[in-house]
């Protein structure tokens, strides 16, 4: 393993941390409206998300890198910065669903752009299937 990471280890890991930190906010905002009565689906999204944790971390080893995990202090600040927001919001759960989407905005950004998708087929059809995820979610949440 070196210490300079390739690109195609940068974006893996990115991806990875992406996924990990979505599948969290989403629970924590799921428990967040969940407290207040308010139906939702950030929980099953969250589990269906949470299958794309393994597949990426065995790319990143694939790719000769070690998997990490986000930053927990900063996923906590960004919860509360959330829960501060609604608050103050007239449709907590638009504004919890908006939130999520520009979390998944991110990630899919970083998935359409990603040199990853070079590699290999497997790792395309991973980028594809994460991606469709990721398109699939956004359309359950603006239709929901």
């Amino acid at each position: 393993m070196s210490i300079i990471r390739t690109d195609a280890q940068a974006d893996a890991l990115e991806i990875l941390k992406l996924i990990i930190q979505t599948v969290d906010f989403y629970r924590a905002m799921g428990e967040e409206l969940s407290k207040e009565n308010i139906q939702h689906q950030l929980f099953d999204i969250a589990d269906e998300r949470e299958a794309f944790i393994t597949s990426f971390q065995q790319v990143i080893k694939d790719l000769g890198d070690l998997p990490s995990t986000p930053d927990a202090d900063r996923e906590w600040i960004e919860e509360i910065g959330v829960k501060l927001t609604q608050l103050f919001s007239d449709d907590p759960k638009q504004t919890i669903e908006e939130k999520c989407l520009e979390k998944d905005e991110v990630l899919a950004n970083l998935v359409n752009t990603t040199t990853l998708v070079e590699k290999s087929g497997e790792m395309k059809q991973r980028l594809d299937a994460l991606n469709q995820h990721l398109k699939g979610s956004k359309a359950r949440l603006a239709g929901d």
